[in-house]
């Protein structure tokens, strides 16, 4: 197995874990991007532990997630892994990626670098994280990337039209129902991937949601399942 070494005129390689490097070689690069790029993670997720902005729910039967006082590495996909997940999809010019809970927007950066006609938007919960991701955001010409603040839950919001979503863990079983099932009505007008990213996404898609587990056959990896519906 290869050593990663961070390179900053290739910030964001394609590279597989099975072949190439380990999780824990692809976290310890991310927090090298991370700091080429100018994020204070650490700093702002601190804060966030400390704060009580993060009370109100949109629905409040559905309850929703924050996770405050994770690492930020748990809390976000590699980028080795991001530009890996792209390089399957073949998103072409003029597509769209949505993430639907994208943390700090990591993937805005290597779909700027990578793809830089297709579109993404990122949507997260904690306005902090989506304020840095547009700060860092700015520093780049990427004029089809875009990171808003957004509670998945809210019963009057649906995701962007898009031909590719992706999801990590990011809350209840009623958050995670509600958005697939917002994600089922936009299926019926139009195919759609869905990467789920983390145990529980991927259980519950297998448990409850036939639409999306069992039309085409999945492509199963260690840490991602790609769906198509």
């Amino acid at each position: 197995m290869s050593t990663l070494k961070f390179d900053p005129k290739g910030p964001f390689p394609l590279l597989t874990y099975s072949d190439d490097h380990s999780y824990l070689q692809a976290q310890l690069h991310a927090v090298a991007v991370d700091d080429w790029l100018g994020f204070r993670t650490e700093e702002i997720e601190k804060a966030l532990l400390h704060s009580e902005d993060y009370n109100v729910q949109a629905d409040p039967g559905i309850p929703v997630q924050f996770w405050r006082g994770l690492p930020v590495q748990a809390l976000q996909t590699p980028y080795t892994e991001i530009r890996w997940i792209l390089s399957l999809l073949e998103p072409k010019k003029g597509e769209t990626v949505v993430d639907l809970g994208c943390g700090y927007g990591r993937m805005a950066f290597v779909i700027g670098a990578h793809y830089p006609e297709v579109n993404f938007i990122g949507y997260e919960l904690v306005a902090e994280r989506v304020n840095e991701g547009n700060r860092i955001l700015e520093k780049f010409d990427y004029t089809h990337a875009h990171i808003l603040t957004q509670d998945l839950t809210n019963p009057a919001f649906i995701p962007a039209m898009a031909e590719h979503y992706f999801i990590f863990d990011f809350g209840s079983a009623a958050a995670v129902d509600k958005t697939l099932e917002d994600l089922r009505q936009i299926a019926q007008s139009k195919s759609i991937h869905v990467v789920a990213r983390g145990r529980y996404i991927r259980h519950r898609i297998y448990q409850a949601h036939p639409w999306l587990s069992s039309i085409n056959e999945p492509q199963v990896f260690d840490t991602f399942t790609i769906f198509k519906s």
